[in-house]
């Protein structure tokens, strides 16, 4: 089949990218970019930044799509959400769950996307129309959203407006900056309540980087205090750079503030700071039990060939089906490696021993739900199979944070244990997650 016109006359043009800021996102604009790599060495600077800059107008149109089917699921569950039940999720929360799951991201990411996109799709269509017309990136939806976020309906409205006049042109930092001073002017009382509201929620994070180093920050503070802590250590550090010290303010501010938090008085840190030396982390122990990676690929064939044949309607069911089906087939075996160990297979409590949850902790480090980063040790450790029938034993007992826990009682959510640390989770809709141990 040709392709249609608009795109065979810009294929056809000898430089084909130059001039075509115009050209919307869309499938059109797909078959445009989907040249290969080698097409781009014959393009002349220009054509190139031209390319960039369609690149990002498709990419914001499938984020629009992204939102958009994100919206669509969070409603069709609203719908068919029951009276509350203090022993499972909210509907809300159940879905939030199935996008992380869905989409590999943490449940704080997917609670972002999905708020985002009932937002675009209930209160801000202007956003939401400008992302899908590629005049705006995703950063700057969600400045959009959160500059006028509990504000109410009309100035929501006048803001979203205020803001799509020139948001194509500026950074996403420049538009918070503008927005926000509009709210002020607007809603100057919702906004000092917004502001209220984020100071009794301060609280200090923590989270770890790709470089093996970890982050701490003090979140949600009043800015006039934010300022003056960092202006303290900022003349502290330049005093140590006044007497010769070599290292960057960087550090110093830093190095200053973790010998404040370890208790040290501050006069006290400024004239004994020393470096500290950083540990090597301990090398991961892998997985070496071969048994492990062949059952988890036979559960994917075997699901896989469900999704195959079975119509979507009849999805759900059928995963839900064949994974219980796999772990009673796999019973047998599965009971007989656990007398293998050194602790008989199960126990007669309740409650695991220390030697066993030690032993749980240390094969799965973190909550075994796909998105969720918790570490086991601050986890309920939970029966796969409820205790009596189930056991407590390794083959029954796995590492899940509070929410996961309710999640995994919660109507559509299933978790079955095939084998001692490989879990199979599967989704209300028909989605399915394998979760290995970290170490077996």
């Amino acid at each position: 089949m040709g392709l249609p016109v608009e795109v065979a006359e810009i294929v056809g043009e000898t430089r084909e990218w130059e001039g075509r800021r115009w050209f919307p996102p869309g499938s059109q604009l797909a078959v445009c970019l989907s040249g290969g790599k080698e097409r781009l060495a014959d393009l002349t600077d220009g054509e190139l930044l031209e390319v960039a800059a369609a690149a990002r107008r498709q990419t914001s149109w499938a984020q629009a799509r992204e939102l958009a089917a994100i919206a669509e699921l969070a409603g069709r569950r609203a719908d068919g959400a029951s009276e509350d039940d203090p022993r499972v999720l909210s509907a809300h929360e159940s879905v939030t769950d199935e996008v992380a799951a869905a989409l590999a991201v943490t449940g704080n990411a997917a609670a972002t996307l999905v708020h985002l996109a009932e937002r675009l799709a209930d209160e801000l269509p202007g956003t939401r129309q400008a992302l899908e017309a590629g005049r705006i990136d995703l950063a700057k939806a969600r400045v959009i959203c959160d500059v006028t976020e509990n504000l109410f309906g009309d100035v929501v409205g006048r803001l979203e407006a205020v803001a799509l006049e020139k948001a194509s042109g500026q950074t996403s930092g420049q538009l918070r900056r503008r927005v926000t001073r509009m709210a002020r002017r607007l809603a100057p009382d919702a906004v000092e309540e917004r502001k209220r509201d984020a100071v009794r929620g301060r609280r200090l994070e923590v989270w770890e980087n790709p470089s093996g180093t970890a982050n701490l920050a003090l979140c949600d503070l009043p800015p006039e205090e934010v300022h003056a802590i960092y202006n303290k250590l900022s003349a502290a550090a330049r005093g140590l750079k006044a007497d010769g010290d070599p290292r960057p303010l960087g550090v110093l501010r830093v190095d200053l503030a973790k010998r404040l938090l370890g208790g040290a008085e501050f006069p006290d840190s400024v004239r004994a700071l020393l470096a500290e030396a950083v540990e090597e982390p301990p090398e991961p122990q892998p997985a070496d039990d071969v048994a492990v990676p062949a059952l988890a690929a036979m559960v994917e064939r075997r699901l896989a060939e469900v999704r195959a044949r079975v119509s979507l309607d009849a999805l759900p069911a059928a995963v839900r089906q064949t994974a219980r089906r796999i772990h009673d087939d796999l019973a047998e075996r599965r009971d007989a490696v656990c007398r293998g160990g050194e602790e008989a297979h199960g126990r007669p409590g309740y409650r695991p021993s220390t030697a066993l949850r030690r032993e749980i902790e240390a094969r799965h480090a973190t909550c075994v739900f796909p998105s969720c980063n918790r570490p086991s040790r601050r986890c309920d450790l939970d029966h796969t199979i409820p205790w009596r029938p189930g056991s407590t034993c390794r083959c029954n007992l796995a590492p899940l944070c509070r929410r996961h826990h309710r999640l995994k009682q919660s109507p559509g959510w299933t978790l079955h244990q095939i084998w001692p640390g490989l879990l199979v989770w599967t989704t209300p809709a028909g989605a399915w997650y394998i979760v290995r141990p970290d170490r077996t």
